[in-house]
């Protein structure tokens, strides 16, 4: 085969045009990189990780030690204190609440195509994050779900 032959037969071909996203058109919110979410989403949990490891092993488990009560002591005063229960709710439902949203965003992002008109989300696998969202969920379901289930 001559080049020109070459050259004409693939110049007639149909490239596949892969979809060119804009700037403008992605919505991606890189708050912090997927490995720091992961660990900021950790370190928001430590106060709602602590209260509730202690009623575990105090109440549920019956361990009894100072370390325990002394947490136990923290937060009872903290639920004593006329000014300082409203950070009750803050710690235990805006704390893991907060964790789930940075780390949903660090593994989803959302693309919308004008010429389709849709809106496409990607999530991406990344299993700390993953893991981090799910603890945040099952300390707000710990939390919210009333004492006794029929």
């Amino acid at each position: 085969m001559k080049n020109e032959d070459l050259e004409t037969l693939l110049g007639g071909m149909n490239l596949p045009k892969p979809e060119q996203l804009a700037h403008q058109q992605e919505l991606k919110i890189p708050l912090l990189r997927y490995k720091r979410s992961s660990r900021a989403g950790l370190w928001l949990l430590a106060l709602p990780l602590m209260f509730l490891m202690t009623v575990i092993l105090k109440y549920e488990l019956g361990i009894v030690s100072s370390v325990l009560n002394f947490i136990e002591g923290l937060f009872t005063g903290v639920d004593e204190n006329k000014f300082l229960t409203y950070l009750i709710p803050v710690i235990f439902v805006g704390l893991p609440l907060f964790s789930m949203v940075i780390n949903l965003l660090s593994f989803s992002h959302f693309a919308f195509v004008h010429g389709n008109k849709e809106l496409l989300i990607t999530i991406k696998y990344r299993p700390l994050n993953l893991a981090v969202f799910l603890l945040s969920f099952a300390i707000l379901v710990f939390f919210l779900l009333p004492d006794t289930l029929p």
